[in-house]
């Protein structure tokens, strides 16, 4: 059983929401959102893509106004599609999660806080990003902890979903989705085909 901690932090002047940081025995990584404005032809999407020499070439694209919302994002690593599949319950906390399967893994990732904390488990492995120390020039970090036998793989994703809009997995965003689902759906109702 390995346990170690680590601290992605905000990259001054970086790009969209860009982190960084060592994690543990894998070395160093980034995340960053792409604009696609600033690429020609690019489709109207947000990407976070995370790189780092030991990590997964891993993507998360969506729609969002900065960050890719997790509701109808896609998930790639290595160019496969990742299954992922937001489930809802309610709108109590914990009522809302993530279901992620990854080759033979299964994972589900939860919104565990204030402050955009997050988990992300698997059998016998267990990932924590939260609310970080506070950094005048940068402003706060995001501490982690990383529990069981985890590898590149398990922190790519904890890392990518880090960088996305969880706002969908939240009490807030779930009373905010209520009203959109209403207006989507039933804007699409007896519209002509």
């Amino acid at each position: 059983m390995h346990e170690f901690s680590f601290e992605l932090q905000p990259v001054p002047d970086g790009r969209s929401g860009e982190l960084h940081g060592t994690i543990g025995p894998f070395g160093e990584v980034s995340a960053y959102c792409t604009d696609p404005r600033s690429t020609p032809n690019a489709v109207p999407h947000n990407q976070i893509v995370v790189v780092g020499a030991e990590f997964p070439e891993t993507e998360f694209t969506g729609r969002g106004l900065a960050n890719p919302s997790l509701d109808c994002g896609l998930l790639k690593m290595d160019g496969v599609i990742v299954a992922i599949d937001l489930r809802v319950r309610g709108i109590r906390k914990g009522s809302r999660w993530l279901d992620i399967t990854h080759q033979d893994r299964h994972y589900k990732y939860t919104s565990t806080g204030n402050y955009r904390e997050a988990e992300l488990r698997r059998d016998g492995v267990r990932i924590t990003i939260g609310r970080g120390r506070h950094i005048r020039s940068i402003g706060h970090t995001r501490a982690g902890k990383a529990e069981g036998a985890v590898d590149p793989t398990d922190l790519a994703i904890a890392i990518v979903l880090e960088a996305a809009n969880t706002e969908a997995l939240t009490l807030g965003g779930a009373l905010l989705a209520i009203p959109r689902k209403i207006l989507f759906e039933s804007g699409s109702e007896g519209a002509p085909a």
